[in-house]
């Protein structure tokens, strides 16, 4: 019996990389998966982003694990289309336990500069927020949430000389924060149910 057996995750980023690994892993250790990516690319970023078909292979990924998938191509800024994911998942596979908000993107030097800026916030940092905002309503006592970022966020980044240049560090500190508020609302509103119910 796996970590997680019987539960449901949903994860962002899902169709490549480490959103796929994380999806993937999940389901071999017993959860079912709302597996959420974008499918496109962002004119700002200078790599190729997932595919249609990289989700697909997420998906077979996870079914050939033995668990159920619901795969959606979906954008983490727009919080009514991962809503509308999640909402989907949750009618198909029944609950929600995990949520991973793992989408992420790193245009270095993307062009313009004001609008690669912008574009790593949205994705990392308002994504992120978007995707536990969404998830909150179906999470139950005992859920987890985890909100991943880069180590740059640890990186005390000193004096540079374009500053606000780099967005990085700002998107990747901020999703820790998001996690710890709600869950110390989280924890301040159970104690809140608790005592109210005796």
């Amino acid at each position: 019996m796996g970590r997680v057996e019987g539960k449901v995750a949903f994860v962002t980023g899902a169709a490549r990389g480490q959103g796929r690994s994380h999806a993937v892993r999940l389901a071999e250790e017993g959860a079912d998966i709302i597996a959420v990516d974008l499918c496109q690319d962002i004119e700002t970023v200078g790599y190729k982003l997932a595919s249609p078909d990289d989700l697909k292979e997420t998906a077979r990924l996870v079914e050939a694990a033995g668990r159920r998938v619901v795969a959606v191509q979906a954008d983490v800024r727009d919080a009514a289309q991962l809503a509308d994911a999640v909402d989907r998942g949750v009618r198909e596979l029944g609950r929600l336990d995990v949520v991973v908000a793992q989408a992420g993107i790193a245009p270095l030097h993307g062009n313009p500069p004001l609008q690669a800026w912008t574009d790593v916030i949205n994705v990392n940092l308002v994504g992120t927020i978007n995707a536990i905002q969404v998830a909150l309503p179906h999470l139950g006592e005992g859920a987890s949430i985890i909100a991943t970022g880069s180590a740059a966020a640890l990186m005390n980044m000193g004096m540079v000389q374009n500053p606000g240049s780099n967005p990085g560090a700002a998107a990747t500190r901020s999703p820790s924060g998001r996690c710890r508020s709600t869950r110390t609302n989280s924890a301040a509103t159970s104690r809140r149910s608790r005592s109210g119910s005796t």
